[in-house]
């Protein structure tokens, strides 16, 4: 009976693939769980859970500017909860395909057929000050050497 319960609670341990930081719990102590929804459906995860040591901004670069773009460019981020501090980092990822625009503002002058290219950022010093999933504004230094920012 040791053997079947020790087995039996071996079985309803969840351990982690990897380390890291749990960002969201979808179910509590107690709480029925199936790990394989319906037939044909996704279960929804356990929990979300992500390595936070290093921090990561997607900026969406107006069509306009991606000649200007290059791997290792320098980019200076800011969120609004943060008043004028600013997070450095290097672009470390650019896509290979344009895509649609989905982040609009509310200035006139903006154009809303414009498509877009998907840069990510890695940021230095952010990891326990900004927020997963929190929004930024981005700006990268051009690789031509102009002193104006590509900014999205």
């Amino acid at each position: 009976r040791r053997d079947q319960a020790r087995a039996m609670l071996e079985r309803l341990i969840v351990v982690a693939p990897t380390a890291g930081e749990i960002l969201e719990v979808h179910y509590r102590v107690g709480e029925y769980y199936t790990p394989s929804g319906p037939v044909g459906a996704q279960a929804e995860p356990l929990l979300v859970m992500g390595d936070t040591r290093t921090l990561r901004a997607r900026i969406d670069i107006d069509e306009r500017d991606v000649a200007r773009l290059s791997t290792g460019a320098e980019v200076v981020v800011s969120a609004d909860a943060f008043g004028e501090r600013q997070f450095r980092g290097r672009v470390v990822q650019i896509a290979r395909r344009m895509g649609r625009k989905n982040i609009r503002t509310d200035e006139p002058t903006e154009r809303i057929d414009t498509k877009i290219l998907e840069v990510v950022a890695e940021l230095q010093d952010a990891a326990g000050v900004l927020i997963p999933g929190q929004r930024v504004m981005g700006y990268i230094m051009p690789a031509d050497g102009q002193d104006e920012a590509a900014r999205n």
